[in-house]
């Protein structure tokens, strides 16, 4: 359990600070006349003032269970490429990284208390989302798909006729699953990867989930299951901030566009999943 705080106010959004912007500092400790110029040079720093839950950290909220995005490995260190990227935000406001976990459907709930910074869990925005928090622009973007049981006759979404789908807790994938027609049950779990084992088992006929994830999850549990059929819609990820923190949500972006032109989120992406999903 996260204790609430209250928020404390940054006046830098950005880790990285200019030799013209430190020598503008410098001249004005020693010339009147420089005045000028450093105003003009502070006032950027000044529109970048944002606010965060603790002093000095950013607390990035995931479910923990999203493997391999956010994840608890063997050691039980939360770890995975969620992770990686608010440590690379983190650094780029010149905070501390706190990466926090709860259950993916109560995130919300607890971003808007003031118990997180931001959602860095791989979550999309919908307009239930939208009328709650503010998103980023998107950090990755993959695609829904269909799994089954290697040696099911399922092919697609229209062969669910009387089937029972199984889908993770409060996912856009939830969503989807509860509109299609002659679906007889839709089973939710906590984590994809209980979908995935209950539908090799038998216990569910198909599994919705994000393609990539699913393939990565059913390769290293070496589970007899498939993805089937077209992209059933675009799965693109953002990071949730709270309404009344615009300049966080700023701060969060331009950190995002430094890591794409520096290459930290290429270093990150490839390190996780061998190519950049972005």
């Amino acid at each position: 359990m996260i204790s609430r705080h209250p928020r404390t106010r940054h006046t830098t959004a950005l880790r990285r600070v200019t030799a013209a912007a430190l020598g503008a500092a410098l001249l004005l400790s020693v010339s009147a006349c420089s005045a000028a110029v450093d105003d003009e040079a502070a006032a950027p720093a000044a529109d970048q003032a944002f606010t965060t839950v603790t002093e000095g950290t950013l607390t990035c909220a995931m479910s923990g269970e999203y493997r391999p995005f956010n994840f608890y490995d063997e050691s039980n260190e939360l770890v995975g490429f969620d992770v990686d990227i608010c440590n690379g935000i983190a650094e780029e406001l010149g905070l501390e990284a706190e990466p926090v976990t709860g259950a993916f459907n109560s995130l919300i709930a607890g971003l808007t208390s003031d118990r997180y910074d931001a959602i860095i869990g791989s979550m999309s925005s919908t307009e239930e989302r939208l009328a709650q928090v503010d998103f980023t622009e998107s950090y990755y973007a993959t695609g829904a798909e269909l799994f089954v049981a290697t040696d099911s006759s399922i092919t697609d979404v229209a062969d669910l006729k009387d089937a029972t789908v199984g889908v993770a807790l409060g996912t856009t994938f939830e969503e989807y699953a509860r509109t299609l027609e002659g679906v007889s049950d839709v089973t939710t779990f906590q984590a994809d990867i209980d979908a995935l084992r209950d539908l090799e088992a038998g216990r569910v006929d198909a599994v919705i989930t994000q393609g990539f994830m699913g393939r990565y999850l059913a390769k290293n549990a070496d589970l007899k299951v498939d993805a089937v059929g077209d992209v059933l819609f675009p799965d693109v990820a953002a990071i949730p901030v709270n309404k009344e923190n615009p300049e966080l949500l700023d701060a969060i972006n331009a950190a995002l566009v430094t890591m794409h032109e520096d290459g930290t989120y290429e270093a990150i992406s490839i390190d996780w999943f061998g190519e950049d999903i972005s």
